[in-house]
Parts: structure tokens; C-alpha cells; sequence
């Protein structure tokens, strides 16, 4: 107990430096490439920050632990919005560039057509290959829309650096999270709390520590862009790639728990979030405090 309490520790002082270290290097990237610091939170910041959900789901895949594949993804999906963008709105209003809700709403989309293909009980390797063959059609269409490589900075060398920097800060945030992770469900395991449970509350909340603590970074700094573009970046790797793989790996069964609660829900933060973006292109603390209570509701079903 004493070592997991130490593990603990030094994983949340990872998590936070590297949090800290992240969120400065997205914003130095962004303006060496001249996009925004949303689309490079949506992107880059979002791929580092997604590595625990991706392991987590591949590796419970490969040893047949379906609950914790599928429930740590779209748990993870509902937390991100529902919890961590609920904070960080709670704690200052997150105004955004103008083509946030476009992403936002092809979150929406994605969720829908998961949903669609869990309807027959089953994610199926084709379904996998679907879903990441959507990811890649989204990136490409990032790239042409966003990307200018032409006058990417005139400081030679540092956009590679800041890119370095990014993404080894990104590992950190992963590695401290993984420690904090271990230790939890060693505790929940010992306790006799189910895998289903376990996937959908400490390991998609564990897994989105690097998210809560980059967002939270990022909004106590003011750059709301990187913090809700992390979220939505987040999200659509979730639905996209983390299910994507793990059920390439191996058919994922859909628990009924998962499809009838935790994805509605998911859907519906997504939806609110959408929609608040659309209006006002910001994301205000009415929006959070509907977030909060949606993912309070859901810990209620959950545990009783």
C-alpha cells in the first residue's frame, strides 16, 4: 500500500509538470506553423494525450476483456466533455475560434455512426477498419483546410523542437497518468468492483488525466483554444481509433450497460457542447453546469 501511495505521488507530479511543458509547447507550435492552437490541440496535443486510452483498450481487447475496451472509450468520451470541460468552463468561460463547432459537430456525427454499428451487439473488425479510415479521411481534411508550410517560422530549427518538446511532454503526462491508473484499479480490484464498472469510472477517468490536466493548464493560462480543442481532438480519436484498434484486435461485444447509458449521455454532452459553440463559439459555465450534471447523473446510474 505504502509503494502504491508512492507510485501515486510521483505520477501527479509527472502529470502536472508535464501538463505545464505541453500546453506552452502547443502554443509555440501553433504559431510556428501559423495554424491556430485549436487545430494543433485537436490534432498533436490530442494524439499525445489519447496514448493511455489507446493502450488501454488494445491491451484489455487482446486479453478478451471487452468491458474495459469499450467502456474505457466511451467512458473516457463522456468524461473529457462531461467532467473535464465542465471544470475547466466552471472555473473561466472558453472562448474558441469560429471553426471549433465544425469539429465539434463531426464528433457528433462519428458518436451516431458508432452507435449505429453497436446496434447489432457487436464491433466488428470491419466496423474497426471503418471507423479508422474515418480518422484518416478527417486528418487529410484538416491538412488541406489548415496546414500552411510555406513561412513556417523564421526561428530555423525551433518548430522541430517545439514539436519534440510537445510530444515529449505528451509521454510524460502519459507515464504519470499510468501510475496514477495502476494504482487505483489495484485498489478498486482488491474491493471486488466489477471490470464493466472499473472500465467506465477509474480507468476512462484515469486514462483522461492527461486531458483534465492539460485542459485545466491551458485554462488557467487563458488559452482556451488549446484546452477545448484537446477535448474534442480527444473525443474523436475515443469513437474513431481507440475503438478502432481494439476491435481490430478482437471483436469487441457491446455491454448493454455501455450502449444504453454511457453512450446516450456521451451523445448528449456532445450535442450541448455543439450547440454552445455554434450559438456563441464559446463554451460558458451555463454549458458547464449542465456538463457537470450529466455526468453526476451518470455516476448515479452507474452505482445504483
Amino acid at each position: 500500500m505504502i509503494l502504491e501511495l508512492i507510485l501515486f505521488a510521483i505520477g501527479l507530479v509527472l502529470l502536472i509538470k508535464g501538463s505545464d511543458l505541453f500546453v506552452e509547447a502547443a502554443s509555440r507550435t501553433a504559431k510556428d506553423f501559423g495554424v491556430s492552437e485549436f487545430i494543433i490541440a485537436l490534432v498533436l496535443a490530442s494524439i499525445a494525450t489519447t496514448l493511455p486510452e489507446v493502450t488501454v483498450s488494445a491491451l484489455a481487447a487482446y486479453r478478451g476483456e471487452s468491458g474495459i475496451a469499450l467502456g474505457n472509450a466511451i467512458g473516457s468520451a463522456l468524461a473529457n466533455i462531461a467532467l473535464i470541460l465542465g471544470i475547466s468552463a466552471m472555473i473561466m468561460p472558453l472562448k474558441v475560434d469560429k471553426t471549433a463547432w465544425e469539429n465539434s459537430l463531426f464528433l457528433v456525427a462519428v458518436t451516431c455512426y458508432a452507435t449505429l454499428i453497436m446496434h447489432d451487439g457487436i464491433i466488428s473488425r470491419l466496423d474497426g477498419f471503418s471507423l479508422i479510415l474515418i480518422y484518416f479521411g478527417f486528418l487529410y481534411y484538416l491538412y488541406r483546410k489548415h496546414m500552411i508550410l510555406e513561412e513556417v517560422s523564421e526561428r530555423e530549427g525551433e518548430p522541430k523542437r517545439d514539436i519534440l518538446i510537445l510530444l515529449g511532454s505528451g509521454i510524460v503526462v502519459v507515464v504519470g497518468a499510468r501510475l496514477v491508473v495502476n494504482s487505483a484499479v489495484t485498489l478498486a480490484e482488491a474491493l471486488g468492483i466489477s471490470e464493466a464498472v472499473i472500465g467506465l469510472t477509474l480507468v476512462s477517468i484515469g486514462t483522461s488525466l492527461p486531458e483534465l490536466t492539460n485542459s485545466l493548464t491551458a485554462t488557467l493560462k487563458r488559452i482556451p483554444n488549446i484546452s477545448v480543442g484537446n477535448i474534442i481532438g480527444a473525443d474523436i480519436l475515443d469513437i474513431l481509433i481507440v475503438i478502432g484498434v481494439a476491435s481490430l484486435i478482437r471483436p469487441i461485444p457491446v455491454d448493454s450497460e455501455t450502449f444504453s447509458v454511457t453512450l446516450p449521455l456521451a451523445l448528449l454532452a456532445m450535442v450541448i457542447l455543439t450547440v454552445s459553440l455554434r450559438l456563441n463559439n464559446r463554451v460558458g459555465r451555463k454549458s458547464a453546469f449542465l456538463f457537470l450534471v450529466i455526468y453526476a447523473y451518470f455516476l448515479y446510474l452507474l452505482f445504483h
